[in-house]
């Protein structure tokens, strides 16, 4: 069911529809719009009723050149071409919403004014350092996870594995539904590394509320039951950064522009706009660069560039298991904050504390083997010929299983021992029936098993 009759409404809800409805979307569409119609001096119904009204060849071509003009005007208030080319959009829509024809109108250039420089872990650590709580563990998630900051507030304490109990898995999983996504494509997931979990987990005992999987992992301060803007972050880390920059602790270049901007009365609002080289997106050009380790298809998911993987994301594996041993080894040694990236050196070392590790184990398995055989070394020791006895004995059982298994299934079956005990032997065993060694050999019949089978096998 449409709002209203209002053609603005009607435009914006039927692109919602089509897309992701993003109010981010819908505010830059309804401001772009209505620049243009103050630009044309006409309303959206005016325009609509033009083309009633006049020829398609004149309308055609007297909104097209009405287009370029405001391009052109958008250009002489030294808009950047960015800006520019959303308006663009933003007034090809309402005309093909409303089947509006239009002549051709050349595409806006667009051209990156602004680079986001890369950020090092040591200039993050200087921006926690002077950031509050929540602040912190805002920019480190940004930083060690990849996440968007507008889906990072959407998030709720349901979305991180164990995130209130104080046995939460590191790297920490977390949850994308498809709701918290850019576009709402497709959820996915990502991990926190340690640094991540503990700013977090301090974050939350400044909490005033009782917090379950239903709250909002960051909240506001004056009602925790609502999320935070993400242009609050942005704005908070901008003033972070320039507060460093004059304290001479962080460089970094910053671009002022001469534009008029207004308010909605149209009055005077600044003169110009700045622009640092240094702002929120720095922390996930972080992640990107030093997560890349683990190659761009695992990058690309975990920052949520589904669209990036194409038709290969079908075949993309989900395994949350393979996933966390991927981010383990190649992701997270590389995002550390406070401490350095490893260099080869520690590599190396992690390498041989590895394989020390692995001759540990199967030194303490040799060790359990030894001391199960010690007991059968001593009672060697003291009477050979019975041990000898038994073991001859024990080797004419296993050739009788083997044989009879052979007779059922018809087969032939060659002997491989010839183990034929004397009278004199037979003797000594029946008498031995009581005697604590012969029931210290059947103790010892399963240490024994390893050692037979091998002794068996070299017969064969």
């Amino acid at each position: 069911m449409l709002p209203s009759n209002n053609a603005v409404d009607s435009w914006i809800y039927q692109v919602g529809m089509s897309h992701s409805g993003s109010t981010g979307t819908e505010k830059r569409y309804r401001l772009s719009f209505e620049r243009f119609c103050a630009s044309v001096g006409k309303t959206a119904e005016e325009i609509i009723e033009d083309y009633e009204k006049l020829p398609e060849k004149t309308f055609k071509r007297f909104y097209a050149q009405a287009i370029v003009a405001h391009m052109v005007e958008l250009k002489n208030y030294n808009c950047a071409s960015g800006s520019i080319a959303t308006a663009l959009n933003s007034i090809r829509s309402f005309f093909k919403y409303n089947s509006l024809p239009l002549n051709f109108i050349p595409a806006v250039r667009v051209e990156v004014e602004n680079h986001n420089r890369d950020i090092q872990n040591q200039e993050i650590a200087e921006i926690l350092r002077n950031s509050d709580f929540r602040e912190r563990a805002f920019f480190s998630l940004v930083a060690q996870t990849g996440l968007r900051p507008d889906t990072l507030t959407k998030l709720k304490i349901g979305d991180f594995e164990d995130i209130l109990e104080s046995y939460t898995p590191i790297p920490c999983l977390i949850k994308v539904g498809k709701q918290a996504t850019k576009g709402k494509y497709d959820d996915y997931f990502t991990f926190a590394p340690k640094e991540s979990v503990t700013y977090l987990k301090e974050y939350f005992k400044t909490r005033k509320q009782t917090l379950t999987e239903d709250s909002y992992v960051f909240a506001m301060y004056t009602d925790e039951n609502k999320p935070v803007r993400p242009g609050v972050f942005s704005h908070l880390f901008r003033r972070i950064v320039m507060k460093l920059q004059k304290q001479n602790v962080l460089s970094f270049k910053t671009n002022r522009k001469a534009i008029s901007i207004e308010t909605k009365n149209h009055k005077p609002l600044r003169n110009c706009v700045t622009r640092n080289e240094l702002r929120l997106y720095n922390l996930r050009k972080f992640f990107r660069k030093y997560a890349g380790q683990a190659g761009p298809d695992f990058v690309n998911f975990w920052m949520g560039h589904l669209s990036s993987l194409g038709v290969d994301l079908h075949y993309f594996s989900r395994d949350v298991k393979h996933h966390r041993q991927i981010f383990k080894e190649k992701a997270m040694p590389f995002l550390r904050l406070e401490t350095a990236t490893p260099t080869e050196a520690e590599k190396q070392i992690a390498d041989l504390r590895k394989q020390l590790e692995n001759k540990s184990e199967r030194l303490e398995t040799l060790e359990t083997r030894i001391a199960k055989l010690e007991p059968l070394v001593k009672l060697l020791e003291k009477n050979p010929d019975t041990m000898s006895l038994f073991v001859r004995t024990w080797l004419e059982k296993e050739e009788n299983i083997e044989e009879a298994k052979a007779k059922w299934n018809q087969q032939d079956y060659k002997k491989k021992f010839n183990v034929e005990l004397t009278q004199e032997q037979i003797d000594i065993l029946q008498s031995a029936t009581d005697d604590a060694s012969l029931d210290l050999a059947k103790a010892l019949q399963k240490a024994l098993n390893l050692t037979i089978k091998d002794l068996a096998k070299k017969s064969d």
